[in-house]
């Protein structure tokens, strides 16, 4: 049966309209701060655009809805579009995650080829889950140390035992197939980096 993802979420203290515009300044505030202290932010930043331009397209196509449904059925879907963006998603898995961001650039690589061998199509209700499984096989594959599959449980917001069976689902989707070569990944890596900002 498929869960929710769960994240904890601040709830708004009633009041008068100055106290609740007060309490949005200073959650604005410290939402700055966080961020302006997160590592890889400008990769994110494009991964979240990549992502979310994928998304948007996979919707305008005409059986779109056919889509939701037949992805319904498979494990990486939730029940409900998580009330998590997903660059507030990618922030929060790099403030507790602590990746690299050749490890996020092999992520993007790891999902374009999930999407290439298999029958997933992206939507707003699975991102979230192949996303994060994409970010831990990268770390797995590329990183020397990583943390417990229960610290990576409270990260994703899913269950220990949903999180490795998800990893399991994925890799058996790309056939094993985690080795990336250079060439293909300077491809993506020049994409992600040189994809203009909000800003620009």
């Amino acid at each position: 049966m498929k869960k929710e993802t769960s994240f904890d979420s601040e709830e708004e203290n009633s009041g008068n309209e100055e106290v609740q515009n007060n309490q949005k300044i200073e959650h604005q505030k410290r939402k700055e701060e966080i961020t302006e202290t997160i590592p890889n932010l400008d990769i994110l930043k494009s991964i979240t655009k990549t992502i979310i331009s994928v998304l948007e397209d996979n919707k305008k196509l005409g059986n779109y809805k056919e889509i939701i449904i037949s992805q319904s059925k498979m494990e990486f879907s939730s029940k409900n579009i998580p009330s998590i963006s997903i660059e507030s998603y990618l922030i929060r898995i790099q403030k507790y995650g602590k990746m690299e961001g050749n490890t996020l650039i092999s992520s993007l690589i790891y999902i374009d080829r999930l999407c290439n061998m298999s029958k997933i199509k992206l939507t707003y209700y699975n991102i979230h889950r192949i996303l994060f499984i994409a970010i831990l096989l990268s770390i797995k594959y590329n990183e020397d140390n990583y943390f417990q599959y229960k610290y990576y449980a409270l990260i994703a917001g899913v269950k220990e035992k949903e999180l490795k069976f998800l990893e399991y689902i994925f890799i058996a989707l790309l056939d094993f197939r985690l080795f990336i070569n250079n060439d293909i990944f300077e491809k993506y890596n020049k994409y992600v980096l040189n994809l203009p900002s909000e800003e620009d």
